[in-house]
């Protein structure tokens, strides 16, 4: 047997399509994977947003006064504005909103009246009052309840009997009052004509027999609603009362709902009325509550201009002249007064003084008071306090422009070193009407925005600055000093080893 000689066989052995390569090629093949997997993410870093520059306080120093300061921080991206809840504190609004003052000026915690006195012309819904502790040494009545306000602050100094006391003819403030609201009247209008009827002529008449003030009217009579607002507040009219509150709702009774429903939204907690004219003393108010309606009845122009009229002239009635005898004199501009045996003299008196050179509204109500001419102790009374109460306020300048508050540096992630501070001053100044116990509160609102690093301008409004005092608030810029000196932007490789 022979045996087999392998040495002799030719086998072949299948490649599987694999070709014979050179270890080089695939060494380079390794190395270009690598370098793709390189540049995908050092492409992929490059590509991210690079870090922004913030804007953001160092400390702060405060206001250099005697009135601390808060401060509060809020964060928004640069391309969006801070929304207004900067203040987080109620606006006083219900304050009036807060205003900033115009370039140049100084914003002051006052307001302005009609005819030009410091005073608020935008009512609060619902407003919003300060009671605050009667001052010693005014001359206050030594009977009765009386009380003394600042439109604008809000702010309410009651002294004497402060419940609740028949009103008389001051309940026809409320009267004007949802009148104007039902049917307002711009500045110049007389609004609708009012047709007086048999109805209207009765009631007259009997007002007449009752000793209740009122005007002649005639059938068929037509008179403006301006008019006839004028017959209720100048004269106190009482027929014009009911026939207003006729034409308004209908009836008395849902006129009368209507005044009860105002006095709570208002907040005249201790205030109920039992009709339009006041006759009745189921109709009661306190001095607070009838200083808290005048201040929000004299922010209606038409009501300010019409209680400062010191005469009227009616279609039948002719003239008749308003039974306040102050209105028109030493600044008295309105507003109404009341009287019958159960309420006695009463009286609701507005007026403009002086304190450091500027105008300031006040508003006096005096109720209960007796004597051989009560209507005249109450309105000497109210002038009493009016011209008392100037000499116990000042203006104050709680911030000034230019005033530093706090440093602010501009922050960049990639320097650990050499940030530069910033001094964040007001932008303008303010100045409030300061009355003893006063407690004006400060509170500064920075607001801290991001920066593109090639960003070739920040903004110099950094924030606000905001002072309530009583109701009122007022708010002034928070700026820069000087202009940052922007850095320049992070190296490459800093981006590829911190992106």
């Amino acid at each position: 047997m022979k045996r087999l000689d392998i040495r002799h066989l030719d086998i072949h052995v299948p490649h599987f399509g694999i070709p014979h390569l050179g270890t080089g090629v695939y060494v380079r093949i390794a190395i270009a994977i690598v370098l793709s997997i390189a540049i995908v993410v050092i492409a992929a870093r490059l590509s991210r947003p690079t870090p922004a520059l913030m804007l953001a306080p160092a400390y702060t120093l405060g206001t250099a006064s005697r009135y601390p300061a808060t401060l509060d921080v809020i964060t928004v991206p640069h391309d969006q504005r801070p929304r207004s809840n900067m203040s987080k504190e109620p606006r006083m609004d219900a304050s009036p909103p807060a205003t900033s003052a115009p370039a140049g000026t100084s914003a002051d915690l006052s307001a302005t009246t009609t005819n030009g006195a410091p005073f608020n012309a935008t009512p609060q819904s619902p407003p919003t009052f300060f009671p605050t502790a009667a001052i010693q040494g005014l001359p206050w009545p030594q009977s009765g309840g009386a009380a003394i306000g600042i439109p604008g602050p809000n702010v309410i100094m009651s002294h004497g009997q402060l419940g609740s006391v028949p009103i008389a003819s001051l309940t026809k403030m409320m009267t004007a009052y949802v009148i104007l609201q039902d049917h307002p009247l711009a500045p110049g209008q007389s609004g609708p004509t009012i047709r007086i009827d048999s109805t209207d002529v009765d009631i007259t008449y009997n007002d007449e027999l009752n000793d209740e003030t009122m005007v002649p009217v005639a059938r068929g009579e037509l008179l403006t609603e301006k008019q006839a607002l004028e017959g209720l507040l100048v004269h106190s009219a009482c027929n014009l009362a009911y026939a207003l509150a006729r034409w308004d709702s209908g009836s008395v009774n849902v006129f009368v709902a209507k005044m009860n429903t105002t006095a709570r939204e208002l907040g005249l907690d201790s205030t109920r009325y039992a009709g339009p004219a006041g006759f009745s003393p189921a109709s009661v108010s306190t001095p607070a509550d009838l200083i808290k309606l005048a201040t929000v009845a004299m922010s209606i122009p038409a009501f300010a201009e019409i209680v400062d009229h010191p005469t009227v002239d009616l279609p039948v009635a002719g003239t008749l002249y308003n039974y306040v005898s102050a209105i028109g004199q030493n600044g008295v501009i309105g507003i109404k007064s009341g009287f019958n045996y159960q309420s006695q003299g009463c009286v609701v008196l507005a007026a403009t003084r002086y304190v450091d050179g500027r105008p300031v509204l006040l508003i006096a109500a005096v109720t209960g008071q007796g004597g051989m001419d009560p209507l005249g102790s109450a309105q000497a009374d109210a002038l009493g306090l009016i011209d008392s109460l100037p000499a116990r306020l000042h203006r104050q300048r709680v911030i000034s422009k230019g005033q530093t508050f706090m440093h602010a540096v501009l922050m960049a992630p990639w320097r650990s070193h050499g940030q530069a501070r910033y001094d964040v001053m007001a932008g303008e100044s303010i100045s409030i009407l300061e009355w003893p116990g006063a407690s004006p509160a400060i509170s500064v609102h920075f607001v801290k925005r991001s920066y593109a690093c090639r960003t070739t301008r920040i903004d110099a409004d950094t924030g606000t600055i905001m002072v309530r005092i009583g109701a009122l608030t007022r708010s002034v810029p928070l700026v820069l000093r000087r202009t940052p000196h922007m850095p320049q932007c992070p190296s490459l490789l800093w981006r590829l080893i911190h992106a």
